[in-house]
């Protein structure tokens, strides 16, 4: 499955979950696609789960429009009590790789931030990001953002098909 980035940021209202850096190697972006079950992960098939609905109910995200995140996570670095959560609400395990990807449907905002405002995660995972082109994850107030990669921000920017808005 082909992934695809886009030009939207992806913000959480919470600081309670998949913002700590420690539970987050890198996330990609990924097309919406409702037959798909698995993903492949350094050669390794992972469950594509959807857990919009928990990550709403428990953690305050809002969904407002269809968009797919992919996030994957290391088993040791997760914490029992929310993996667990994510178990029993998706009826699946860890592989036993320990690596899980989950698909998040969560909110999109069209709004740019300049990568200077944000207080960016350590660099080994940014690289580990920028491998999968994740540009940054940061914290800025209380919400998490996911930005896409410089070149295709530029792009965006360059044909005007988005603005660049203050914070």
């Amino acid at each position: 499955m082909e992934a695809h980035n886009h030009f939207t940021c992806i913000a959480y209202d919470t600081i309670d979950f998949l913002i700590q850096s420690k539970y987050v190697i890198f996330g990609i972006y990924l097309d919406v696609e409702k037959n798909v079950q698995n993903i492949v992960f350094n050669r390794e098939t992972l469950p594509h789960i959807h857990i919009g609905h928990l990550l709403e109910k428990e953690f305050d995200c809002k969904s407002l429009e269809d968009c797919n995140v992919v996030l994957v996570m290391k088993k040791q670095n997760f914490a029992a009590d929310v993996q667990k959560m994510i178990e029993d609400f998706t009826e699946t395990a860890f592989p036993a790789s320990g690596n899980l990807a989950v698909s998040v449907n969560s909110s999109v905002s069209s709004k740019i931030i300049d990568i200077k405002n944000l207080h960016l995660i350590p660099s080994s995972i940014r690289e580990r990001q920028n491998e999968c082109g994740v540009c940054a994850i940061g914290l800025t107030g209380k919400k998490q953002i996911l930005i896409s990669p410089d070149n295709l921000l530029k792009k965006f920017f360059a044909v005007g098909l988005i603005k660049k808005v203050g914070l």
